[in-house]
């Protein structure tokens, strides 16, 4: 037969208030020690996600341009309507009719997407070209494009569009301040 708990003696049945609260600071230096490292590797991914959906949309403005026989634009823009000058702001694909004007309407629009605020990128070419256009062989007209990737002013990444339409990137090893 069980014997009840001795009067003033109460059963252990749970945490203490000074338990949680010592395991609550613990929890809490323990996130400010590694909050800084985990800041660096949220914005190392927004790099890399960036990258990733620039050359993407790089890649589909090309193949636009080859299954639809026309020139396909692609270019810097902050409102997804009208080409700009910061590729940080976004950027859209467009249908063009023959000419290398920006787009026409919203109806020429193929692909939009928008910038991120915490990643920059800076385009670079011999002829300063703001925008890029694919024929419908493919090809890129004009000079090399590099389009560089920097997070926190220090660069990430670079994609390289070729006259011939390569689509090409590379991590950069030594973050280079941008």
């Amino acid at each position: 037969m069980r014997r009840p708990n001795a009067p003033g003696c109460a059963a252990s049945r749970g945490m203490h208030l000074i338990e949680l609260l010592a395991i609550t600071a613990v929890l809490a230096v323990l996130l400010a020690a590694g909050w800084p490292s985990l800041q660096a590797l949220l914005l190392r991914q927004r790099a890399e996600a960036t990258r990733f959906s620039l050359q993407t949309a790089l890649a589909t403005a090309r193949t636009q341009a080859i299954m639809r026989r026309e020139l396909i634009g692609l270019c810097a823009s902050a409102d997804g309507l009208r080409c700009g000058d910061d590729w940080s702001q976004g950027w859209i694909a467009y249908r063009t009719t023959g000419s290398w004007r920006p787009p026409a309407s919203a109806d020429a629009l193929v692909l939009h997407q928008a910038g991120r605020p915490d990643v920059t990128i800076n385009a670079a070419s011999s002829s300063g070209r703001p925008q890029l256009h694919f024929q419908p062989d493919g090809r890129s007209p004009g000079s090399n494009l590099t389009l560089r990737i920097c997070a926190k002013g220090r660069e990430h990444s670079r994609i390289i569009v070729s006259n011939s339409g390569r689509i090409r990137s590379s991590r950069t090893r030594a973050g280079q301040s941008c």
